[in-house]
């Protein structure tokens, strides 16, 4: 048992040396780049990266695991021999993908992924990225290496003992535990977000994070994303697609009135209130239920409400694309967010703030790997990140998600308060998340039901939310600070609601704070991509123009959404939702407008256009 015990050992550490020696192989190809590291990048590169390697290294030594289970009933040196064979066509078509990615990356730029694939359809697309020498020093490098990491594993795995006998019948269930236990690296921990890209990603240096990434676990990732590689719509030729889009990406520099001013010559704060699984239907002004959100009620009456504002997806990531990158969420599962490559291309709003010399924070009570968040914020230029590893940890397990609101809000307090002036921060809740494990001591509701437990943690948000915004309203900041209140998408509860419906995507927004010097309600039609350059238009600056994102106090308005079935339109005239599996469109309102046809017309060539730009991305 302790011979099997110690092989299975030994071979998981194989794997994870090998990666180990091929993330120096690649530093080496890439010199230039990596002499321009810095120590803290070089030592972060095999810190964080470990991570990904890890986690190939559990999925490899899966099978190895249980078939030394068996070796109670077969016989051990059976079961070695399958292992070895099984060993060397990984490293044969392991190192080959090890070669094809440190060739490609000096002329494509990124690692094995998603933008590599299609180039597999064309072969000689990437034999032309590399010349003859290149390919004969390839299959010279994947013969060594392979020779020699299999030498190396015979060696180091090398039994001495040459009898071939059954293991202790303790055997199997002891190696069915360890290979089980497997799951902690494959996962990379035990909190609630598996490995993803940003869970390894670091450093503000793009090429430190991708030497960082593991290459067989980004190609078979991009494997798993394929289907993103197809648009799931075609209404109508390029020519007509591109006339609808016609004129669209001028719409965010439009003159428009301004309502946010500073006092006494100095910079606006900024600060952007994210609330995790919020919708209209919560606010008794916006036509929601009563008592349910008081404070958020009152903010109704401070300054700007924005009474028809849409999310265009319906999960976390396809908010925060929309809101900070200014992208759209897909009729795909997921969103751009799980595509690096593609996200570095984009427009971040917290870009224009670090330009103009402002501070940056972002302050979130989960884990900022999931989804790719803490990637997304460094690259938007977020210099200070603070997340559940920043409060102890009798705090920052308090719920299953991370932190509650409460010590959340008041971190986020201390440090604006000792920030130097101005500020873009960005604070993102957690306790109305599902399961909505609130501290025991909030009981607004009673937790008889699923609903009452959402209504109860909403309630909880919105209270410390506006205990917040009473400490800013009592300090010297307040005066010359914009708060920017919305959600990241809505929830199903407190009612049912399908994926399709309006409702399901009509989320708040409030302009509150002493930099606001106005009350009023905006009727305007508008979606979360349009926040980034409508608020940088009242900072006085300029948007780079974008085909997905308008001045929200423009004349043009519309909002879109997407979902894995469909999309749905919004629009003054008329709104519709339309079924991909059947084709059918189905009409909320405006069905018998005159202006109903030119509208879809509108509408199905910004979604075609949408997704042709992230396959083009």
């Amino acid at each position: 048992m302790k011979r099997t015990i110690v092989f299975f050992l030994k071979y998981f550490l194989f794997w994870f040396f090998y990666f180990l020696i091929f993330k120096l192989i690649f530093m080496l190809a890439n010199l230039g780049s990596t002499a321009a590291l810095g120590w803290k990048d070089l030592i972060g590169v095999f810190l964080h990266g470990s991570r990904m390697d890890f986690s190939v290294a559990g999925y490899f030594t899966m099978l190895p695991g249980v078939l030394l289970a068996l070796t109670s009933f077969v016989k051990r040196n059976l079961i070695e021999k399958i292992i070895r064979w099984y060993t060397l066509l990984l490293l044969i078509a392991v190192t080959a993908l090890g070669m094809l990615d440190i060739g490609l990356f000096p002329a494509w730029g990124c690692r094995l992924n998603g933008q590599i694939l299609p180039c597999f359809e064309n072969p000689g697309g990437m034999l032309a990225c590399v010349t003859w020498w290149q390919v004969l020093l390839i299959i010279v490098l994947e013969v060594g290496l392979v020779w020699g990491f299999y030498l190396l594993f015979r060696r180091l795995l090398r039994d001495k003992s040459k009898r071939s006998v059954f293991a202790s019948w303790i055997t199997t269930p002891l190696m069915l535990l360890l290979s089980g236990a497997l799951i902690l690296p494959i996962r990379s921990g035990v909190g609630t977000s598996p490995l993803n890209y940003s869970t390894v990603y670091f450093s503000e240096n793009l090429y430190a994070n991708q030497c960082a990434f593991n290459y067989f676990w980004t190609f078979c990732y991009a494997l798993t994303q394929k289907s993103k590689n197809t648009n799931p719509v075609h209404y109508m030729d390029q020519k007509a697609c591109e006339k609808e889009m016609a004129g669209l990406d001028q719409l965010s520099n439009i003159s428009a009135p301004t309502y946010i001013h500073s006092k006494n010559g100095k910079p606006v704060n900024v600060i952007l209130v994210i609330l995790e699984s919020f919708s209209n239907r919560l606010i008794e002004p916006l036509g929601g239920l009563p008592g349910i959100t008081p404070r958020l009620n009152g903010f109704c009456k401070e300054g700007i409400t924005f009474s028809s504002f849409y999310s265009p997806g319906n999960r976390s990531d396809k908010g925060l694309s929309s809101l900070i990158a200014s992208y759209p969420a897909l009729i795909k599962p997921s969103s751009i967010m799980s595509a690096p490559d593609k996200m570095k291309k984009l427009d971040d709003m917290p870009m224009y703030f670090s330009k103009h010399g402002y501070e940056m924070s972002f302050f979130y009570a989960g884990d900022a790997n999931f989804y790719n968040q803490k990637m997304l914020m460094i690259q938007a230029g977020m210099k200070k990140i603070v997340t559940q590893t920043d409060f102890p940890i009798g705090i920052a397990t308090l719920q299953n998600w991370g932190v509650p609101d409460q010590y959340l809000y008041d971190r986020m307090y201390q440090d604006l308060s000792q920030s130097k002036q101005p500020f873009f921060s960005i604070v993102y809740n957690i306790s109305s998340h599902e399961p909505f494990d609130i501290p025991a001591t909030f009981n607004r509701f009673s937790r008889n039901s699923r609903r009452n437990k959402y209504l109860n943690a909403v309630a909880y948000s919105d209270s410390c939310l506006g205990h917040f915004i009473d400490r800013l309203k009592k300090s010297p900041m307040w005066d010359n600070t914009l708060v920017v209140i919305t959600a990241d998408h809505t929830s199903i509860e407190p009612g049912p609601v399908a994926i399709s419906e309006l409702e399901n995507y009509h989320i708040p927004m409030f302009w509150i704070g002493g930099a606001v010097d106005t009350t009023m309600v905006v009727n305007n039609i508008c979606m979360q991509t349009d926040l980034s350059p409508t608020l940088v238009q009242q900072m006085g600056w300029k948007f780079k123009p974008s085909y997905f994102a308008k001045n929200i106090f423009g004349p043009k308005q519309y909002a879109l959404f997407f979902h894995n079935e469909g999309w749905g339109f919004v629009s003054q005239k008329m709104a519709c939702h339309t079924d991909l599996g059947s084709g059918k469109v189905q009409y909320y309102y405006g069905a018998n407008t005159e202006k109903k046809d030119s509208l879809l017309q509108f509408a199905r060539g910004f979604t075609q256009y949408l997704h042709e730009d992230f396959l083009k991305k």
